[in-house]
This record gives C-alpha cells, sequence and structure tokens, in this order.
C-alpha cells in the first residue's frame, strides 16, 4: 500500500507542478471528527462497528470510491473487508523530524511548516500551560530558535493574530527554502494567466494563454453568496495566517497556521490550503476556498504578484484574473 494510497489524494494537474516530495517515512492519517464511525460498507446508511476518535493517529488505510444515491463519487478508507471510513474527515500526514539549524535564523524570522501529524504548544520552552495543538501543513512564521534548560531546541512562532508568541519543539519545523516558493510560470506575461473558479463544480481551473495548466477540487461557502461571483483578482497574500470567525459569524472557528493564503476580496475571501476537513469536490467554508495544501501552495507561487522570500505579507495594486462562475448557466 503505502505512497499508492497517497498518491491518490494529491492533485491532478496537468503539469507536475504540485507534485509531492517521495519520502520514505509511512503515511498516516489524522481523524478529522470528534466521533467518526468505522462503518461495514462505503456507505454512510450502513452499520457501524465502532469509531475513531478526533485527533487518533493511525495508519493510511486503502482509499476506494464508490457512487451515492447522487451518482456523486465519495471516498472512502479501506481499514479492512468489513471496515469503512470516509475519507471526508481524514487527513492524510507524515511524521518527518528536521535537522535544526546552527546558526541563528535571519533578523525578522522566517516561514517555517509543520511536519508531523500533531504537536503540543507551549507558552515557553518545556513550560505547557495552554491548550493547543498545531497540525501538520500549518504555516508558521519562526521568529528564533531557542534553548531550554536541557538544551533542547524550540522554535519561537509567532501568532499573527494577537502578536504573542508560542512554542514548539524545533525538530518538528521545517523551515522554508527559497526554491520552495520561487514563482510558477514567471515567464508567463501576469495577463496571460487566469484562474476559473467553477462553484457548481466545485473545481479550480488555471490557464495560461487559455492552456490549462492546473484543476483541481476545492470547497467554497456553505451558503449561496459567501464566496462571491464575478471578476477578482489575487491582489494580496500570505504565507500562514491565524483565521478566527467574525463576532457576527454564528459559525465558530480559531484556525492557527492556515497556510497559503491568497486574497481576492478586500472582505478576506481567499483561496488557502484546509488542514480540518479533506471534503473536496463539496462547499464546507464560510466563503473562502477551501483546498489540499498543496494544491494552495501551487496556487500561491502561480498567481500574481510573487511574495518575497523574507516577507509575511504583501500585496499590490493587481494581480491575477480570477473568474467565479456558478458553472450552470453563466456567472
Amino acid at each position: 500500500m503505502g505512497l499508492g494510497a497517497l498518491s491518490m489524494l494529491l492533485p491532478s494537474p496537468v503539469s507536475d507542478a504540485s507534485a509531492a516530495l517521495i519520502d520514505l517515512d509511512p503515511p498516516l492519517a489524522r481523524i478529522l471528527r470528534y466521533k467518526l464511525l468505522i462503518h461495514e460498507e462505503p456507505n454512510a446508511r450502513s452499520k457501524n462497528s465502532g469509531f475513531f476518535k478526533y485527533d487518533d493517529i493511525i495508519s493510511l488505510p486503502k482509499l476506494i470510491y464508490v457512487e451515492n444515491i447522487f451518482k456523486k463519487k465519495v471516498g472512502w478508507y479501506q481499514i479492512s473487508d468489513t471496515e469503512y471510513i470516509e475519507a471526508a474527515w481524514v487527513q492524510p500526514v507524515f511524521n518527518r523530524l528536521n535537522p535544526v539549524p546552527r546558526d541563528p535564523l535571519p533578523e525578522g524570522g522566517k516561514l517555517g511548516e509543520i511536519t508531523v501529524p500533531k504537536v503540543p504548544v507551549y507558552l515557553k520552552p518545556n513550560v505547557r500551560n495552554i491548550h493547543r495543538t498545531f497540525y501538520y501543513e500549518n504555516n508558521f512564521w519562526v521568529l528564533k530558535l531557542e534553548h531550554d534548560e536541557y538544551g533542547l531546541p524550540w522554535y519561537e512562532l509567532w501568532d499573527d493574530l494577537n502578536g504573542l508568541s508560542y512554542y514548539v519543539p524545533a525538530r518538528t519545523v521545517h523551515l522554508t527554502k527559497p526554491e520552495e516558493i520561487t514563482p510558477i510560470s514567471p515567464d508567463v506575461a501576469p495577463d496571460a494567466k487566469r484562474i476559473e473558479l467553477d462553484l457548481y463544480k466545485q473545481e479550480i481551473r488555471a490557464f495560461e494563454y487559455d492552456r490549462l495548466v492546473f484543476k483541481t477540487l476545492c470547497s467554497t461557502g456553505i451558503r449561496d453568496g459567501l464566496t462571491p461571483v464575478g471578476r477578482w483578482m489575487t491582489h494580496r497574500k500570505r504565507p500562514c495566517r491565524r483565521m478566527v470567525n467574525e463576532p457576527a459569524n454564528p459559525n465558530v472557528y480559531d484556525l492557527p497556521g492556515v497556510p497559503w493564503v491568497s486574497y481576492i476580496t478586500i472582505f478576506g475571501v481567499a483561496f488557502h490550503g484546509a488542514f480540518w476537513h479533506s471534503n473536496w469536490g463539496n462547499v464546507m467554508s464560510n466563503g473562502c476556498i477551501n483546498m489540499k495544501a498543496e494544491d494552495a501552495k501551487w496556487i500561491y507561487r502561480w498567481t500574481t504578484p510573487a511574495v518575497p522570500f523574507d516577507q509575511y505579507y504583501h500585496t499590490e495594486e493587481t494581480g491575477t484574473r480570477v473568474d467565479v462562475v456558478t458553472g450552470y448557466g453563466g456567472v
């Protein structure tokens, strides 16, 4: 099994721009529901024989697709001949530890990515008095490297919402290298690039000179209007963001480390990675365009403006055109 099952979850661009790095670690899975039922058949109406709890980590099972009553293909993970769980509530993850650099981080910090399934968060190195967990593919701005009283290395991560700092063991964070986020197709004229977001198909399509170069599923706003129809542009970006619901929003959420954020409206609607569900192809969000992290990174790198490597936030007057269409008879 191994990497074969994981490859079925990766994006399917026309190019290989978002291909995953090959790693010898076995793929794992994180459970995303507080009680994810284990069904006897790949059918939500079938009997259940048990459940997994939120944040359980298991070996990544075999992925299969079946048609539901609406003739739509739905993903299920097959644990055994008589055990299945819904793929929509499973995050494929790895457990990858990283070398710790000897040199100090550059002044102002740099981008880092969590590379383990989950890691507890500390207020100070080796002093845990907050109840928070960071997750695989979370992005954070790393301010500096510190050592605790035992000489163990920790990274200070900046909370971009409240300005405070938190700490995680340094080996759980990969420090991003410049070549990992260089622009994709920089030789293509900015006005020759465009994105089409199809709300009906829940599909993103990217074009260069009207040639399709990237296509993937996504999850947009649950209610009509949350993801606004019309013509927009990716005018500002940031590699990470803590996203919290507005006071008037009945859906309460607090999501640190949301990766690869490319905004299309001044009200904060954006393409970004999502680590709290895998229900691609179905509406799920409060208006943003949820994507697999590797897909969101591709959009972040391919669209304009390009974000300088040492900047946490970047904006310009223009960006890549984004057409949000209904997909069933016009905009």
